[in-house]
């Protein structure tokens, strides 16, 4: 790979083109979008409650609801030959021109509409939306942004903010487009749109990120560590290797990257000289942080793994002791408990282990092997049913089995 175009610079430019592609898409309007401004009523009181404006009010929503957009539009003309003034007979015209594709109708009726009423701001939003259509994209952002922040209807606060997005996209503002993005996943958390938008506003930004540090740095350990995850990451361990070890060649004191080059080691081979050269690896993170529960636990799995059963117990108690809440180190904890024959002590990192992490199928396992130990038969029996279930749920849904 070459370091001085990495392949993910690419990332760019296809997250731009699909983000936008997707916004086009959200773009087709259905007629449903009309009574985000119907429901209102402002017509009515702005009116002197007319008897005749009414009717033809409620002409116009019958048609609507009947997908006659035309005939509705001809009732909200009548209403404003009735009252010049009706917003909101302006902001619906603006809408089913809009739904049209008409959008240069679509601005002029919204911008009626907000002249006489400014606070009306679903018709801003798709005042913003008919200008991002006519290419004002300035004017666009102003009207969209004026919006974004005031509008209650959640999907179309999830329209506005996506069209945001593609803007700061058009416009090289990464920044701003994660601003919204972080906004709109807060609103809507597990809506797949939105975590897909949330998704490529962040990939972009570190495709971005990359692209500037290879123009920087072309040459820096930064670089070389940032490629060494992209070659783990397709499972290329050796050339993660190669790019860890070009890393802290040019700056030994990386912070993380032993522990990242000991990861890569282990998982390229498991021979005893992997294990050794991974240890020395670990063991250098530490000197760097003798806080690292991380590299601990990989010290006792490799002595766990040579059969050093204190030598692991001390590694693995250490890591649960700098960092509690680290459930592998409690469920290698219960392990090695198991393996120096005293079950009774096993159950309690075991059981944290549970709390911690209740879907973990390992820490299940090994507690039903230690309630078996302890002639605790319902308490195994209970432990070994959630294990399978779990263990039939990973396979299920494709998942690697961690280590039993």
């Amino acid at each position: 790979m070459n370091p001085n175009r990495p392949s993910q610079l690419k990332l760019l430019d296809n997250h731009r083109r699909d983000l936008c592609d997707r916004t086009h898409s959200a773009g087709k309007v259905v007629f449903t979008i009309f009574f985000w401004l119907l429901s209102s009523p402002w017509m009515l009181a702005q009116s002197g409650q007319s008897a005749e404006i009414s009717s033809h009010y409620e002409r116009a929503q019958s048609d609507l609801q009947a997908n006659r957009p035309g005939d509705a539009a001809l009732e909200f003309q009548a209403i404003l030959r009735l009252d010049p003034n009706n917003a909101e007979a302006h902001a619906n015209l603006g809408l089913i021109a809009f739904a049209g594709a008409n959008y240069d109708a679509a601005a002029r009726e919204l911008r009626a509409a907000l002249k006489i009423h400014p606070s009306l701001w679903n018709a801003q939003a798709f005042l913003g939306m008919s200008e991002m259509h006519l290419g004002a994209t300035d004017e666009a952002r102003q009207s969209l942004e004026t919006a974004f922040a005031r509008l209650e209807d959640k999907n179309l606060r999830i329209r506005v903010g996506t069209m945001l997005i593609q803007l700061d996209y058009e416009q090289g503002k990464l920044e701003d487009a994660l601003d919204v993005a972080t906004v709109l996943n807060k609103l809507a958390h597990d809506d797949p749109d939105v975590l897909y938008i949330v998704y490529r506003t962040h990939s972009a930004l570190a495709a971005h990120a990359l692209s500037k540090l290879a123009k920087v740095g072309p040459n820096s350990a930064r670089l070389h560590e940032v490629l060494a995850e992209s070659h783990a990451s397709d499972n290329d361990f050796s050339g993660a290797i190669a790019e860890y070890e070009k890393a802290l060649a040019i700056d030994s004191t990386l912070p993380g990257v032993h522990f990242e080059l000991g990861e890569a080691i282990l998982r390229n081979k498991s021979d005893e000289d992997s294990r050794a050269r991974a240890e020395q690896q670990f063991a250098a993170a530490l000197v760097e942080n003798p806080y690292d529960a991380h590299s601990e636990y990989e010290l006792g799995e490799i002595a766990f793994q040579r059969s050093r059963w204190q030598e692991a117990m001390q590694h693995y108690a250490r890591a649960a002791q700098l960092q509690p809440t680290l459930v592998d180190a409690q469920v290698a904890l219960g392990k090695i408990l198991t393996q120096l024959g005293q079950p009774e002590a096993a159950t309690k990192p075991l059981l944290e282990a549970v709390r911690l992490d209740p879907d973990n199928a390992s820490a299940h396992y090994r507690l039903a092997q230690v309630y078996r130990a302890l002639k605790r038969d319902d308490d195994a029996r209970r432990e070994m049913e959630t294990f399978l279930a779990l263990h039939k749920a990973e396979d299920a849904n494709g998942t690697k089995h961690a280590e039993q």
